[in-house]
């Protein structure tokens, strides 16, 4: 479905913007100050050889400045052949004197310029400084972590200049670095580390370490150095997130935590979330919603139930087939899926059309009842920023919540405080494990920050009970797609590939297409806004999703979001599309928007 641009053509192009690279740093390591003293008092020092020389009695032919000048190179040399009068002694015993350190240090300076040019393990902060420097309206990224890595990866992809800050060298710093981009080590809230990064000459800076504190005090030491850069700031409380905003000038205050408890809480519960989206202030999602033999879902039109949960359409999996396009008119039916976009405050509505009646069976698995019924507890194991979000938003939505943890942190008491059952103790024993209740509990959500701790616990819960739906949350998702496959794990989230498409949106400050990946199908979910020179004004999102690849699941105007957008709506200048398309698609709905 997407014309791809070729490897060989995509790492010739990465490699020719390196090289470039590369070539700006040598010119800036290379020492030109010294190279400039040697030139000059070689110049001058010829200039005064040729004077004296000439004045000199019996010289049957003046010396030219050129001469002069291979003279005094071999005076440096100690290789001087000519006769010697003595009234140029001077110039043999100093030019060696002086000369030969400036040479040598000169040529030890050249010969680390060079090497650190062709062997790329020996560039060190020297090199990483040199690079920064070079960077002129880039873009910074304070705190890279695995928010900060993910989103530089695609920045990178979009050929844009990017620098990095980190507290202290990783394997993810250490990626980045050796795709070429300027990573430097230091406290991002040291004024002169962020000059050396280029903070006065950045566009947008990214603030997004795992402390808060850190972040607030970067951010105002960035307003302070560089006032017109845009700033982006990862905040986990939403009240210090409120008054912030209020005397700090951000562009926008991002909670990956937040984003992530959304994918999260609903995949326990039965939903599968494909990708969160935020349009302005608003957050929608992309979910796919099972049909089961008794739910609301099935026996109903696609038309007729989108039409009355106020949600849009993308791809319906018939009996476990291939997504395609949905006929609003055909029936659902016991296994069938659909995959719909909807603002988020719908999915507690959504989750009572999925999930069956209690002390209904949900289909032809007997385990089925007792591993999705919405009445047994979710236990949530690991209570940081992520693990104490997913269990607020499980308890929004009424549903009972075991929260476990290895020892108790500010957190959990505030959990604690709210109700919640709060177990402390070696989650990977079953014992105890069994003694928490998780025997008991519907589904199981491992979410700490440690990926192999949280496989362990999931793997030790599946002993205790067999048919407890598991969502796992691990950093790295071509090991989660495997590590689904192989454990039949129900879902598999990263929190940071969850969070990036938020902070990439933020930081461009355009309608960014974010990636989706649907059963193996490559889509771009973008917000288009209609200029007045849009080709798009006077259409409708029925012509609009007629074309093959094209789904508009969002239309916006004045305030006023219509999910789905209703089919024969004239388009105007100032309205909102969100569309799910393909690459092609996309590109052509670009050129039309913005002619």
């Amino acid at each position: 479905m997407q014309e791809r641009e070729s490897d060989s053509s995509i790492t010739a192009r990465r490699r020719w913007r390196h090289l470039r690279q590369d070539v700006r740093v040598f010119v800036r390591l290379f020492p030109w100050h010294i190279a400039l003293i040697m030139g000059a008092g070689l110049a001058v020092t010829a200039r005064l050889f040729q004077r004296d020389f000439n004045r000199l009695e019996h010289v049957s032919e003046p010396l030219s400045y050129l001469q002069a000048l291979l003279s005094v190179i071999k005076i440096l040399q100690l290789d001087y052949d000519l006769p010697v009068p003595t009234v140029l002694d001077p110039y043999f015993a100093l030019l060696p004197l002086i000369g030969l350190p400036l040479f040598l240090l000169f040529g030890v300076k050249v010969f680390n310029v060079v090497r650190i040019f062709f062997v790329r393990q020996e560039r060190g902060p020297a090199w990483q400084a040199a690079l920064a420097a070079t960077a002129n309206h880039h873009i910074l990224i304070c705190g890279v972590g695995r928010v900060g890595y993910r989103l530089a990866r695609q920045l990178l992809e979009l050929g844009l200049d990017v620098v990095g800050l980190n507290d202290v060298s990783s394997s993810l710093t250490e990626s980045l670095a050796d795709t070429g981009m300027p990573v430097l080590l230091g406290d991002v809230r040291n004024d002169d580390l962020l000059r050396q990064a280029g903070v006065t000459r950045a566009a947008t800076v990214v603030v997004c370490t795992d402390d808060d504190l850190v972040n607030i005090e970067g951010a105002f030491r960035i307003q302070e150095l560089n006032p017109q850069a845009r700033i982006v700031l990862r905040l986990f409380e939403d009240e210090i997130a409120e008054t912030l905003s209020a005397s700090l000038d951000v562009a926008a205050i991002i909670s990956r935590s937040a984003l992530a408890a959304v994918a999260f809480a609903h995949a326990a519960l039965g939903l599968e979330i494909v990708e969160t989206f935020q349009v302005g202030a608003e957050e929608y999602v992309l979910t796919w919603l099972p049909v089961r033999a008794g739910s609301p879902l099935a026996g109903r039109t696609v038309a007729e139930f989108c039409e009355a949960q106020d949600v849009a359409p993308v791809l319906l999996r018939v009996a476990g087939g291939v997504p395609v396009e949905p006929d609003l008119d055909v029936a659902l039916q016991a296994g069938d899926a659909l995959l719909v976009f909807a603002a988020s405050g719908r999915l507690g509505a959504l989750l009572n059309c999925v999930l069956p009646p209690a002390g209904e069976t949900a289909g032809s698995d007997p385990g089925q009842s007792a591993r999705h019924s919405a009445r047994r507890p979710v236990a949530v194991c690991g209570l940081g920023h992520t693990g104490y979000r997913v269990a607020l938003r499980l308890l929004e939505l009424g549903q009972p919540v075991l929260a476990l943890d290895f020892e108790s942190g500010r957190l959990a008491q505030r959990l604690i405080e709210r109700g919640v059952r709060v177990v402390f103790g070696d989650l990977r024993q079953p014992s105890v494990l069994a003694t928490a209740g998780v025997g008991a509990a519907g589904a199981l959500v491992a979410c700490s920050e440690d990926d192999i701790l949280n496989l362990e616990v999931l793997l030790r819960a599946r002993e205790v009970n067999p048919n407890l739906r598991t969502v796992l949350r691990l950093f790295e998702e071509d090991l989660g797609a495997r590590l689904q496959q192989a454990f039949g794990i129900d879902a598999v989230y990263s929190t940071s590939a969850i969070a990036s498409p938020a902070f990439l949106s933020a930081v461009l400050n355009l309608n960014v297409a974010q990636s989706v990946s649907v059963d193996g199908g490559h889509y771009y979910l973008a917000r288009l806004s209609i200029g007045p020179d849009s080709a798009l004004v006077g259409s409708t999102p029925a012509q609009l999703n007629a074309a093959e690849g094209v789904t508009v699941a969002l239309h916006a105007r004045q305030g006023m979001v219509s999910i789905p957008p209703a089919p024969q709506v004239v388009l105007q200048v100032g309205d909102e599309l969100v569309v799910l398309a393909s690459q092609n698609q996309l590109r052509s709905l670009g050129r039309e928007q913005h002619n």
